[in-house]
C-alpha cells in the first residue's frame, strides 16, 4: 500500500482545529423586541364620551405611561390598559381620523383605519315657543350680587356676598345634561362682577372685594373643565358683559367709585385681548346682543340714557338713546331682539328694522334678572316701588309673536342673576328682607 505523507496529516488536524473553533464561536441570536402595534379597535365610530377598546401589543400595564390620540385632538390617559387591550373615552375635541397610541420612551402607533366621530343632531332650540316653571334648587351658599353665564350643557353662577356680608369664591355649576350640581371656587372672592361666554369659554370678569376693585377673569374651558385666569386692563365693578359670536366685551362699571368708559374684549378664538371705549362712562349698565350688534345701555353716570351700538360686521361704533334715564339697567337679547328696562317701562330695539319702541311690564321692577332662550326674553324678580315687596312673577317676551305673558317665581328677590342655554334657564341667589337667598327656580322651554 501506498503510505500517506506526513504533510497530509498535518493539513487535516489544521482544518478540523478550524472547524472546532468556528462551532465553538456561534451564539444564539438576539431575540426581537415585541414591537407597539395597533391591531383593531371597536366601535369603528362614536360620539365624545363613547367608550371605545383599542386591541394590539406591547401596551404594557402602566396607565400613566400611555398616551392616545383621536385624530387632532389632544393627547389623553387610557381608562384601562392590559399588555393587549386599552379602553378609552372619546375626547370633546376628537376628530375623525387615526388613533395613535404612544409609550413613554418608547414608540409611538397609528391605526390603519379611521375612527369616525359621530355628533348628535344639532337641535333647534330657537324653535321652542313653550316655557314653563319647572322646579327649584339650591346653590350652595346663599348669596346676592352673583354672576350667571351659560354655554353648551353648563349654566354657572359665581361670585356674591354672602349673609356675613363676606365677598365669595363660590361658584356652582350645573350641568342640564345629567341634572346635577358641582362646586368650585373663584381664584378671587368678590361680588358686583359680570359674566359671558364664547367659544368654549366662560368667563367671570371684574367685581369688588378685599382689595382694589378686581381686574381679574377667572375662565372656565367648558372642553377641557380646567379654569384660568386674566386680567382686565382696568379694575372695576357693577360692570357688564356680553358676546357675539367669539368675542366677548366688557363694558362700563365704575373704580374707586369713579365711572368708567373702558371696554375691554376678549376674543375666545386666540385667547387675546384689546381694548375700546364707550361714549360716556357709567355703571349698573347693561349689555345684550341683537342681529350683528352689541348694545351696551343705561347705567348711572352723566349719561343714563345713552346706548353704545358695536356693529360687529363693520367693528364701528354709534350711538342712541333709550326713551328715559335708566339708572339701574337690565337687559337681554334674543334673535334680532334687544330689550332694556329699570322700572315699569322697557326699551325695545329691532336690529333687523334699526327701530325702538316702548313696551310695559306687568308691575314695577328694580335690581331684576333677565335671560333669554327659545323664543324667549325673560325678566324675573327685582323690587317694587314699595319698601321690602319682591315680585314672585317673572315677565316674558317673545320675539317671534312680539306679545307678553307671566309666570311664577318660587321666591321674591332681587339682585338675582339669570342665565340659560338650550331649553333650560335659570334664576338664582338674590336677596330678600331675610338676607341673601339659596333659591334657584328653573324654566324649561319645549316645542
Amino acid at each position: 500500500m501506498k503510505q500517506l505523507k506526513p504533510y497530509f496529516f498535518g493539513s487535516v488536524i489544521s482544518l478540523l482545529a478550524v472547524f472546532s473553533s468556528c462551532s465553538s464561536n456561534k451564539t444564539d441570536p438576539t431575540p426581537e423586541t415585541p414591537q407597539l402595534t395597533v391591531t383593531a379597535f371597536s366601535p369603528s365610530s362614536g360620539k365624545a364620551g363613547s367608550l371605545v377598546t383599542i386591541t394590539g401589543t406591547t401596551f404594557g400595564t402602566d396607565v400613566n405611561a400611555v398616551t392616545i390620540k383621536f385624530g387632532n385632538a389632544a393627547a389623553i390617559k387610557p381608562k384601562t390598559i392590559k399588555a393587549t387591550e386599552l379602553t378609552a373615552e372619546v375626547p370633546a375635541d376628537a376628530t375623525t381620523g387615526k388613533i395613535t397610541v404612544a409609550i413613554a420612551g418608547g414608540n409611538t402607533v397609528s391605526s390603519k383605519n379611521d375612527f369616525t366621530v359621530t355628533v348628535d343632531p344639532v337641535e333647534d332650540y330657537s324653535a321652542y315657543t313653550k316655557i314653563e316653571h319647572t322646579g327649584t334648587a339650591n346653590l350652595s351658599v346663599a348669596r346676592d350680587g352673583l354672576a350667571a353665564a351659560a354655554l353648551g350643557d353648563y349654566i354657572i353662577f359665581a361670585g356674591g356676598q354672602t349673609a356675613a356680608n363676606e365677598f365669595s369664591k363660590a361658584v356652582d355649576i350645573y350641568n342640564i345634561k345629567t341634572n346635577t350640581w358641582t362646586t368650585a371656587e373663584l381664584s378671587e372672592a368678590r361680588y358686583q362682577l359680570s359674566a359671558a361666554a364664547a367659544g368654549t369659554k366662560i368667563i367671570f370678569a371684574g367685581g369688588v372685594g378685599n382689595g382694589p376693585d378686581s381686574k381679574t377673569v377667572d375662565i372656565f374651558d367648558i372642553v377641557t373643565q380646567t379654569w384660568s385666569t386674566a386680567q382686565l386692563s382696568q379694575g372695576r365693578y357693577r360692570l357688564t358683559a356680553a358676546a357675539i359670536g367669539n368675542k366677548i366685551f366688557i363694558a362700563g362699571g365704575a373704580d374707586d367709585g369713579v365711572e368708567s368708559k373702558t371696554v375691554d374684549i376678549y376674543d375666545a378664538s386666540t385667547n387675546s385681548w384689546t381694548t375700546s371705549q364707550l361714549s360716556a362712562g357709567r355703571r349698573r349698565l347693561a349689555a345684550a346682543v341683537a342681529g350683528n350688534k352689541v348694545l351696551v345701555a343705561g347705567g348711572s353716570g352723566d349719561k343714563e340714557k345713552v346706548v353704545d351700538i358695536y356693529d360687529n360686521t363693520t367693528a364701528t361704533w354709534t350711538t342712541a338713546e333709550l326713551s328715559e334715564d335708566r339708572s339701574h339697567c337690565v337687559g337681554a337679547g334674543n334673535a334680532n331682539i334687544a330689550i332694556f328696562g329699570d322700572g315699569k317701562t322697557v326699551d325695545i330695539y329691532n336690529a333687523t328694522t334699526n327701530a325702538w319702541s316702548i313696551s310695559n311690564l306687568s308691575t314695577f321692577r328694580y335690581d331684576f334678572a333677565s335671560a333669554a332662550a327659545g323664543t324667549k326674553i325673560v325678566f324675573a324678580g327685582g323690587a317694587s316701588e314699595h319698601v321690602s315687596v319682591y315680585p314672585k312673577t317673572a315677565d316674558i317676551y317673545d320675539v317671534k309673536t312680539g306679545t307678553w305673558t307671566t309666570l311664577p317665581l318660587s321666591e321674591g328677590r332681587d339682585l338675582l342673576k339669570g342665565a340659560a342655554t338650550k331649553n333650560k334657564m335659570l334664576f338664582a341667589g338674590g336677596s330678600t328682607d331675610n338676607g341673601p337667598s339659596k333659591t334657584v327656580d328653573i324654566y324649561t322651554l319645549s316645542k
